[in-house]
């Protein structure tokens, strides 16, 4: 018997007549067998048998993915999907394409920032009002019927950005489902088992961050939504909701996206190690990422804070009292450590030259615990690293930040990434990634 694997909808000639569970293919959602004629064998009265094999999920759908941002903050969307799945080609700031593989895509449902997965069926950049929808309409309409499994399906609209008004979501949905029915496919807007999702994204200027990545007009992409991707849900885990609580108490999806972040593609992340662990946001985050968690701080009030939010969800990390310019002495050297650590500060203790040694030290030691590691951080800074041209002019830590890099790199990193976080009026972040110099 030959054992045949396809893409979407195809079909296969089984001789002789095999049982449905004798063919295996990864990734089937259903099968159809049509009894066809053919010649005999030697023992006479063999069937034989057209197999209709649909293929559901990423499985049956290699190619390119597009993935969509949150909005929240779209240049560290870009930089957290590098992260994990190295170059990605940008469509929109809040819409990158790539190919993923599988290991991966379990890897995205920890993101941070990601909010939806589409295989990706194209996209197209409007031209202002000469542009031919009906063209637009048959296109993605004839790329779904020919890419989309067998049963019931939606069309869906996400409207992003600045647009025009005269852009209209459901001109999109009624046009390109009337298309796709005329195949007598069935549309079922409550559970469809194919939704294709069509983004109609426009000028980026209403996120308050900083966006180095310069788009005006209008892009149309589109895809069929991922079934086998599932968005992180960050509900029920705030920092109100823990048994212990601070002020300074990090909000999880920032904690998830610091050590989203401190992935490098080709480098495993087997340890996180958190020297100012405070109440635990970002050893609460790796735990539930089952990444090995190495957490301290010098305030025990903390250390059996954390432990006790750790306790709440079930989880169990490693959390202890030490001085966090000693770590190296603590857990000595290992391999694959992400170093992820929001240090504290008030609104005084962060212009001090001890702050600035502390954060140094610590770098010193994560060097010596890893050497191939990475630095993952939040740091304070002025409002002005929102508005500066060149954040050389910042001033993070109370320092400009021209003179913090050299003091970094003294010590044996190199500056990833430095992207300013607004966090209300008056407080202002960034975030900064490090790599080893050498």
């Amino acid at each position: 018997m030959n054992w045949y694997a396809f893409r979407n909808t195809s079909t296969a000639t089984l001789c002789p007549d095999k049982s449905l569970i004798s063919i295996g293919v990864a990734g089937a959602r259903s099968f159809k067998l049509h009894p066809i004629s053919c010649p005999p064998d030697t023992s006479g009265n063999v069937k034989a048998f057209r197999v209709e094999v649909s293929v559901s999920g990423w499985r049956g759908r290699m190619g390119h993915f597009a993935l969509l941002g949150v909005g929240w903050h779209s240049w560290l969307f870009r930089e957290e999907m590098r992260a994990i799945l190295g170059e990605a080609e940008v469509l929109h700031p809040r819409i990158v394409s790539c190919k993923i593989e599988e290991r991966t895509l379990g890897r995205l449902s920890g993101s941070a920032l990601l909010d939806e997965v589409l295989v990706l069926g194209g996209s197209y950049e409007l031209d202002g009002s000469s542009a031919d929808y009906g063209r637009i309409f048959s296109e993605i309409g004839d790329w779904a019927i020919n890419s989309m499994g067998t049963g019931s399906f939606a069309v869906r609209t996400r409207k992003i950005g600045e647009l025009p008004i005269s852009l209209s979501s459901r001109a999109f949905e009624r046009s390109i489902g009337r298309h796709i029915s005329k195949e007598g496919r069935i549309v079922d807007l409550e559970s469809p088992e194919n939704e294709i999702v069509v983004i109609i994204a426009g000028s980026n200027d209403i996120d308050s961050h900083p966006e180095p990545y310069a788009f005006t007009g209008t892009t149309i992409v589109w895809g069929i939504k991922e079934v086998d991707w599932e968005k992180e849900d960050f509900s029920g885990r705030s920092p109100t909701d823990r048994p212990y609580f601070k002020p300074v108490s990090l909000d999880p999806r920032q904690a998830r996206l610091l050590i989203s972040l401190s992935n490098k593609p080709g480098r495993d992340l087997n340890t996180i190690i958190d020297p100012f662990c405070g109440t635990g946001g970002i050893a609460i985050e790796g735990c539930l990422q089952d990444i090995e968690v190495l957490a301290s701080d010098l305030d025990s009030r903390m250390v059996e804070g954390s432990i006790s939010n750790l306790k709440w969800l079930g989880r169990e990390g490693t959390v202890v009292k030490h001085d966090a310019s000693d770590i190296f002495g603590l857990w000595g050297e290992r391999k694959g450590c992400s170093f992820v650590f929001d240090p504290p500060y008030g609104r005084s203790s962060w212009r001090s030259d001890d702050s600035i040694e502390v954060f140094l030290s610590v770098l010193k030691e994560a060097k010596k615990i890893d050497s191939k590691g990475v630095v993952s951080t939040m740091l304070p800074a002025g409002p002005e690293a929102l508005t500066t041209v060149s954040l050389g002019d910042a001033v993070v830590m109370g320092k400009p930040w021209s003179e913090l890099v050299s003091d970094i790199e003294s010590v044996g990193w190199i500056v990833h990434l430095l992207c300013p976080v607004r966090v209300h009026r008056s407080l202002v972040r960034v975030i900064a990634v490090f790599y080893p110099s050498d």
